[in-house]
């Protein structure tokens, strides 16, 4: 393995570990805030032993909010209308490697294993991240960035989000991995965001980074075309040609992308609408739950988004359960959770208008689908123009973030969606030093990235302390209960 490689590989094993410590410490010191939220009922008949406590002990700080809603999907499947939002891959993956775990932790009851299998898929998940998010900013830019801005993210603000049982981890490394495939042209980039959307909703966005690179080859093969010599009719042939090429491999981009989403809307449908939903079996103590609080499972009744003209269950339930909606959340008493995320969406916005003041003339030319790709990538920018793919996508997540959800999800959305943050903070963190990082020099270069010849400047210390400050606070806040982005 590359030596910078290496040592991400050794940076990002040692923030997970750091991590889970960090939360065993918190939660042994301070008893877990009583929270009113969903908590998955327990199996009455399932045998806890000293191993199983001790499990609970070790990781319970990492099981809280909406960790309760995967693990209670990977334990009994989605038994109530609540649990729609939250999508199936990351809780059938730990679903299916828990049977496995199972067979070798076999002292263990399944809860047990469920919860170590959780947390050791986010920990795989989140080095592979870490990787490729270094590859990405490889490709895009140089070394020393993309060096930097792997070791920024594996201190992310949103730290605790890519250890506890939730999907950020996965995400990011479905989506990393979507996007490196779409700037090195492979046809098979559908496939990590066909995976992505039964993560999150916007995973389907991620769309926009192959069909870009698709656009982009179309243009300059129609380019290259136009300066041949051929005749008018072999030119309409040719071109003929290239457009068909170009839009099927576009369209079945876009198939490919969307049908896992429409498949599992599908199945919900199927599970809480039609008539066999009345032989869906539940496990009476879920049963007995759902009853006793109200919910709505298969077999009852019909929910009312079942008659809807495109029946979909997402965004009736992020409305009805979370009151999701344009501006629904502007209230005077959010006001904390708008101070919490103000920071991430002052650091996207900046980068955001940075890329456009930098390369506004690239931009309204429309050169930026025009580019040659190791031209542009060997010019010296802060911003570089083959960035603007990620800049259309992070500055709608951040309009998404602002006006839609509850806005101090915002940390850990666009902290796992979106690279622009640790390319952002990275360009903060290199002024004065932009070229003093040679490809050829990198056993020497490992060192600079917190430990460098000049004085730390105000800036920089405002990155650190950001991202350091919401790392533990965040930690502390998870790991007991209490409310956090």
């Amino acid at each position: 393995m590359p030596y910078l490689r290496s040592k991400i590989l050794r940076f990002s094993i040692i923030t997970r570990l750091s991590i889970i410590a960090l939360q065993l410490f918190f939660n042994a010191i301070c008893p877990d805030h009583v929270a009113d939220a969903f908590k998955s009922p327990q199996n009455p008949e399932e045998k806890i032993s000293n191993f199983d406590r001790l499990i609970s002990f070790l990781l319970t700080g990492l099981t809280h909010w909406d960790s309760e809603y995967y693990l209670h999907i990977a334990k009994y499947g989605y038994t109530y209308e609540n649990t729609l939002a939250f999508f199936p891959l990351y809780p059938m993956t730990i679903r299916a490697s828990a049977i496995v775990l199972k067979k070798i932790l076999f002292f263990l009851n399944y809860q047990s294993v469920i919860t170590i299998s959780a947390v050791a898929i986010n920990f795989f998940c989140f080095i592979k991240s870490s990787l490729i998010l270094y590859d990405l900013t490889s490709v895009l830019t140089n070394k020393k960035m993309a060096y930097r801005s792997a070791i920024l993210f594996c201190i992310s603000p949103a730290s605790i989000f890519f250890t506890a049982a939730y999907t950020e981890s996965m995400f990011s490394y479905l989506t990393f991995h979507s996007m490196l495939a779409a700037v090195k042209n492979d046809r098979f980039a559908s496939i990590p965001i066909g995976l992505s959307s039964l993560l999150r909703s916007n995973g389907l966005i991620n769309v926009g980074f192959p069909l870009f690179t698709s656009l982009r080859d179309l243009i300059h093969r129609f380019s290259v075309l136009k300066a041949k010599s051929f005749t008018k009719l072999s030119k309409l042939i040719a071109g003929l040609k290239i457009s068909i090429s170009c839009l099927s491999q576009m369209f079945s981009t876009i198939l490919l992308s969307i049908a896992p989403f429409l498949l599992l809307q599908t199945y919900y449908y199927v599970l809480f609408c039609a008539e066999s939903a009345n032989s869906t079996f539940i496990l009476p103590h879920v049963k007995k739950f759902g009853d006793d609080n109200g919910l709505v499972m298969p077999g009852g009744e019909i929910p009312s988004w079942c008659y809807d003209k495109i029946p979909s269950a997402y965004s009736y339930i992020q409305k009805k359960y979370w009151n999701v909606g344009f501006l629904n959340y502007y209230d005077l008493k959010q006001i904390p959770n708008f101070i919490l995320a103000f920071p991430i969406i002052f650091m996207m916005s900046k980068c955001i208008f940075g890329y456009f003041r930098e390369n506004w003339g690239e931009i309204v030319s429309l050169r930026v689908f025009r580019l040659d790709f190791e031209r542009e990538k060997s010019k010296e920018k802060n911003y570089p123009v083959l960035m603007f793919p990620f800049i259309v996508h992070g500055l709608f997540l951040t309009v998404f973030c602002i006006f839609f959800v509850h806005i101090q999800v915002s940390t850990r959305l666009l902290g796992s969606a979106s690279p622009l943050l640790y390319w952002y903070s990275s360009i903060l963190m290199s002024e004065g030093e932009r070229n003093d990082w040679n490809d050829k020099d990198e056993g020497k270069i490992y060192h600079k990235v917190f430990f460098k010849s000049k004085r730390w400047t105000t800036v920089e210390k405002f990155v650190i302390g950001y991202f350091l400050g919401y790392t533990v606070l965040g930690t502390f806040m998870y790991s007991n209960f209490l409310p956090w982005t």
